[in-house]
C-alpha cells in the first residue's frame, strides 16, 4: 500500500482510489477483480492477514493443520448460553479468507433458498440471476449443463469414486433409500454423492487463486496485506475512507467512489458498529458516538449446528491406515508430491447428502457429511486417531434460531460479544435427531456394518429425542456458516447498501438473512459475482 502522508489529519487522506474493498475472503476477492476489470478505475484491497503463500493451504486435506494456525486463522470466542458452552468460532486469515482453509465443499442451495430473497422484496437475487452467475464462474469437471458452468475461473471437481468406506457408505445410504447422483448440486431432492470441491489437479483453489491472482498483474489493483481496517471515515452520513492500521502506523485513505465492506459476517458488523453505526444502546455501551442508528446491525446471526458421530472399525478399513501414523503420512506426504492424488488430494467431507427428516416435508432440511478418518477424540486439534474409522456430521440446513454478535468497545483488537442461539426450533430440533437416526442406520447396513467395531460417540447412551438435542447443544459445534448480521432488508437495501450511510455497501455472508441449503462459500462467490455488476453500474 503506498504510504500516506503521517502528518495528515484523521480523515484526511492522501491516498485515494475509487474503490475500497475491505477484506479479501470469498467476496472481496471476486469484488477486487471483478471491479478491477474496468482499467478506468482503481481498486484497493485491504485485508489483515498475509499473502496466503504456504504451501501447506495448497493441500485439499490439509485444512485441518492450516485451522490450528494463528498465521492463517482468527479465533473468536462465543458466549455460553443454554445448554451451549462457550467455544471457539474460527475464519481464514489472508488472501482468499476462509477458502483457503475451509473444507472445500462448493454446495450451493437451490431454487427456494433465493427465490424467497425475491419474495421479501429483495429484486434480483432470485434463482435466475443466481445460477447465471454460478454458471459464469464455474470450471465444473462434470462439464456444462442447465445447471452448472464450464470455463469460468473457478474450478470446481467431483470424484469419479471414492475409496471402499466412501463407496460403502454411498451404497448403504442408497439401500435406505437416497437417490446416488453425480453432482448433488442439480437438484433438491433427497439424494447423496461424492462431494463436489474446489480442488484442480489435486490442489486446493481459494476464492484468491481463483480470481485475484489473475487480476494481480492490473496497474489499477493494489492488494494491502497485514493491514486493519479501524474505522470507516464518515462525512456526515457519507462514507468515504477508511482507517488503518498497520502495526502501529495508522493511516487513512479516501474512497472515491465507494466503500465496501466485505469482511464476513463476524468482522462486518463489528466495524460498522467501530464506525458509529448500529443500535444506539450497543454503541454507547462500548463507548462509541452513534454517527447512524441502525438497530439491525450485528442482530440476526444465524449459524448451523453440527452433531458428530463416530464408529471405531474392526480391522484398519478407511483411509486411517494411510494416515494414522506419522510414517505413513509422511510416506502419503511424499505420493502426494509426486502425484497430487491419494487422501492428501480429497476434500475435507467426501461424501454429502440432503435429505427430510420427516416424509411430509417437500424438501430436504438436512445435510450429512461422511469422512472416512476418523479423529482422536481426545484431541481439540482434529488430529487423526491411533485407530480406522467413520467420522459423520449432520445439521439443520435452514436454522432460524438468530444470536448477535457485537462490539465490547471502540478499540479493534477488543474481542466481540458474539451470543449464538442453537436449536430453539423444534424444526432444527427434528432436523439434529434425524441426522443421528440417519447416521446410524447407514452405518448398520450390510457392508459398513461388517466394518463397525463400536460406536466411539455419541454412545448408545445417546438415544431418545431430548437426549439427542442436548448432546448437539453441549458437545455439537458450529461448521463456521454463519450469516445474517448485515442482513438485506433491513441494515442493507436490495443493491447491498447500507441504509442511511451513503457510498457504503456490504457484500458477504452477513447480508443473507437466512441460510441456503448448503455451506457459505459458494453462495458468497455469486452474490459479490452479481454485486460487482451493481456496484460498476451506479
Amino acid at each position: 500500500m503506498p504510504p500516506a502522508d503521517p502528518s495528515a489529519a484523521d480523515g484526511e487522506a492522501v491516498v485515494s482510489h475509487d474503490y475500497v474493498v475491505v477484506g479479501a475472503g470469498a467476496a472481496g476477492c471476486v469484488l477486487a477483480e471483478r471491479l478491477s476489470a474496468d482499467p478506468a478505475v482503481s481498486v484497493l484491497l485491504v485485508e489483515d492477514g498475509g499473502r496466503g503463500r504456504s504451501p501447506l493451504l495448497t493441500v485439499p486435506r490439509a485444512f485441518a493443520y492450516a485451522l490450528r494456525s494463528d498465521r492463517h486463522v482468527h479465533r473468536y470466542r462465543t458466549r455460553a448460553t443454554d445448554g451451549v458452552p462457550a467455544e471457539w468460532w474460527t475464519r481464514g486469515r489472508g488472501l482468499g479468507g476462509s477458502t483457503a482453509v475451509n473444507g472445500l465443499m462448493y454446495v450451493r442451495g437451490a431454487v427456494p433458498d433465493f427465490d424467497a430473497l425475491v419474495d421479501d422484496g429483495n429484486e434480483g437475487w432470485g434463482w435466475d440471476e443466481v445460477l447465471a452467475a454460478y454458471r459464469q464462474i464455474e470450471d465444473h469437471a462434470l462439464g456444462a449443463s442447465d445447471t452448472r458452468g464450464a470455463g469460468g475461473p473457478l474450478a470446481v471437481s467431483v470424484p469419479a469414486s471414492g475409496d471402499p468406506v466412501s463407496a460403502a457408505v454411498v451404497a448403504s445410504a442408497e439401500a435406505r433409500g437416497l437417490r446416488v447422483v453425480d453432482d448433488v448440486n442439480a437438484s433438491d431432492d433427497d439424494r447423496i454423492g461424492f462431494t463436489p470441491a474446489t480442488i484442480a489437479r489435486g490442489r486446493r483453489v481459494s476464492a484468491a487463486t481463483a480470481f485475484l491472482r489473475p487480476a494481480l498483474r492490473r496497474p489499477n489493483l493494489t492488494v494491502a496485506t497485514g493491514v486493519r481496517a479501524d474505522r470507516l471515515l464518515l462525512q456526515g452520513t457519507r462514507a468515504v475512507g477508511v482507517v488503518l492500521r498497520r502495526g502501529a502506523r495508522v493511516e487513512a485513505v479516501r474512497a472515491r467512489r465507494e466503500v465496501v465492506v466485505a469482511a464476513g459476517a463476524l468482522e462486518s458488523p463489528l466495524l460498522l458498529e467501530r464506525s458509529g453505526i448500529g443500535h444506539p444502546d450497543v454503541l454507547r455501551a462500548a463507548g462509541i458516538d452513534v454517527r447512524v442508528a441502525s438497530e439491525r446491525v450485528g442482530e440476526g446471526l444465524v449459524e448451523h449446528r453440527g452433531i458428530s458421530m463416530q464408529v471405531r472399525f474392526r480391522d484398519g478399513a478407511g483411509l486411517d491406515g494411510r494416515l494414522d501414523t506419522r510414517a505413513r503420512r509422511i510416506r502419503e506426504a511424499a505420493r502426494y508430491l509426486r502425484t497430487r492424488q491419494g487422501p492428501l488430494a480429497t476434500s475435507g467431507y467426501d461424501v454429502v447428502a440432503q435429505l427430510r427428516s420427516t416424509p411430509d416435508l417437500d424438501r430436504p432440511d438436512l445435510q450429512a457429511v461422511w469422512v472416512p478418518i476418523a479423529v482422536d477424540e481426545t484431541s481439540p486439534h482434529l488430529a487423526p486417531a491411533p485407530y480406522s474409522g467413520l467420522l459423520f456430521t449432520g445439521y439443520a440446513l435452514r436454522p432460524t434460531s438468530a444470536g448477535s454478535v457485537h462490539v465490547s468497545a471502540a478499540a479493534p483488537e477488543a474481542p466481540p460479544l458474539i451470543e449464538p442461539r442453537f436449536l430453539e426450533h423444534p424444526a432444527e430440533q427434528r432436523a439434529t435427531v434425524a441426522a443421528v437416526r440417519h447416521a446410524r442406520e447407514v452405518v448398520g447396513t450390510f457392508d459398513l456394518a461388517d466394518l463397525v467395531e463400536r460406536e466411539v460417540f455419541p454412545t448408545a447412551s445417546v438415544s431418545t429425542d431430548d437426549e439427542v438435542v442436548a448432546h448437539a447443544r453441549a458437545h455439537g459445534g458450529g461448521i463456521y456458516h454463519a450469516v445474517g448480521s448485515c442482513a438485506m432488508g433491513s441494515v442493507a437495501d436490495a443493491d447491498l447498501r447500507v441504509r442511511g450511510v451513503d457510498r457504503l455497501r456490504v457484500v458477504d455472508a452477513s447480508v443473507l438473512p437466512r441460510q441456503v441449503s448448503g455451506n457459505t462459500a459458494a453462495p458468497v462467490m455469486a452474490l459479490a459475482w452479481l454485486a460487482a455488476s451493481r456496484i460498476a453500474a451506479q
